[in-house]
């Protein structure tokens, strides 16, 4: 009587090659996908600043035609529409630097000449600090201009000088 051979062991699982193929590719999508979301998640929270911003050239503009009187500070504006800031209400008696809820942008007043408000809104992430925010409104003539950076600005930031607010009378 004769035997058969004895079968030969299966194998399970994945070869060291295999391993390191899986490993290779998911290291190039990941190169190439996590830059991508991670740009996504600034511009998303630079339209959260840039809407903002928005809020409170309408709400000085709505506050010089409620008062007669031009808006000098936050608890002013706040008078019209609640400006809220990482620590609740803005209640400063001046436009001094506020953080906005959730603590990824710093919006100060820049610029203020006669009826012409500038407003600037400058991330808190210093890696992302291109993705600026300006706006100004000119409360004479109802004139208003928003730009982002790297958006609008393919150098990075945005500066004063890419508004056109101006001239804006007294």
């Amino acid at each position: 009587m004769m035997r058969s051979p004895p079968k030969a062991q299966e194998a399970y699982g994945f070869t060291l090659v295999e391993v390191m193929i899986t490993v290779v590719i998911v290291g190039i999508l990941s190169a190439i996908a996590l830059p991508n979301y991670f740009r996504q998640v600034q511009r998303t929270k630079q339209n959260e600043a840039a809407s903002t911003l928005a809020q409170f050239q309408t709400t000085a503009a709505t506050y010089l035609d409620e008062f007669n009187l031009l808006p000098g500070s936050w608890a002013h504006l706040n008078d019209v529409a609640v400006i809220m800031t990482d620590n609740g209400t803005a209640t400063a008696g001046d436009f001094s630097a506020i953080t906005l809820p959730g603590g990824q942008y710093s919006v100060s007043r820049t610029n203020a000449a006669n009826n012409y408000y500038e407003f600037t809104a400058t991330s808190t992430n210093d890696n992302a600090s291109e993705y600026n925010v300006i706006a100004c409104v000119c409360l004479s003539t109802g004139a208003s201009d928003l730009k982002k950076g790297t958006i609008d600005n393919s150098e990075g930031q945005v500066t004063a000088a890419n508004l056109v607010c101006k001239p804006c009378p007294a």
